[in-house]
């Protein structure tokens, strides 16, 4: 739905976005990766620091200058949970019509640990009992009425990017089904949208239908076990 997304991130994947706002009624519910890391997740945050937080950040939200002048902005990994295949696809072919490049010049060790240490960076958060507006049904009901009107045109009727404009854009729509927003950064790219992307900012939307049609948006996310993986095909990295 050219500039009608609900969320255009950089991710077909796109791994270029926005940093996380704070939106009434959520709450982080994820803590990071434990300072003790596996060889392969110490391998990988090494790998992560040299490359990757130029543009995202040590901490993986996106702050640095440099990172925010990029249109899209770099990717808040921290507001978002990313299935294994979008994170190593955007990591061996990059993401077109962003900064996001491949880098396939690095070891396969080293991509596959990055891949994995990137994984760890997002941080979940729920509706709070108080700032719930709604039943699930409700929540549900209502999301799916909002988004199928101002959505699916890009992102698809089953939240895979592939609406009947999506291939009019760059970067392409995100697949819900391989990202989940955290209702936070959702509140935000509704509000201010997506510079250099096709994602308009959405700000007659009300406080309840932007918490319904997040809700909704997060029930297309399969997660890292249903989303595939070759591990003989990881070419890892960051920017």
């Amino acid at each position: 739905m050219g500039p009608k997304g609900l969320l255009t991130l950089l991710l077909g994947i796109s791994v270029a976005v926005v940093s996380a706002g704070a939106a009434q009624g959520a709450r982080r519910s994820g803590a990071g990766p434990s300072p003790q890391f596996s060889p392969q997740l110490q391998q990988g945050r090494e790998v992560f620091v040299q490359f990757c937080a130029a543009c995202h950040g040590e901490r993986g939200d996106g702050k640095p200058a440099s990172g925010l002048k990029l249109k899209p902005p770099a990717m808040d990994l921290t507001a978002f949970k990313l299935s294994d295949s979008l994170i190593h696809r955007a990591l061996e072919e990059g993401v077109l019509g962003t900064g996001m490049a491949a880098w396939k010049s690095l070891p396969a060790e080293q991509l596959s640990a990055v891949a994995a240490y990137t994984a760890t960076l997002g941080r979940d958060d729920e509706l709070s009992s108080q700032g719930r507006l709604a039943p699930d049904p409700a929540l549900r009901e209502a999301g799916r009425r909002v988004y199928v009107v101002h959505c699916a045109r890009c992102h698809g009727n089953d939240g895979k990017g592939d609406g009947s404009d999506a291939s009019l854009l760059k970067p392409t729509p995100a697949s819900f089904a391989e990202l989940r927003p955290s209702y936070a950064v959702a509140a935000r790219v509704m509000a201010a949208g997506v510079p250099g992307s096709a994602m308009p900012a959405w700000p007659l939307l009300t406080r309840a239908e932007v918490q319904a049609v997040t809700f909704y948006v997060r029930s297309f996310y399969r997660g890292p076990a249903q989303a595939p993986k070759d591990a003989s095909r990881v070419r890892p990295a960051g920017r």
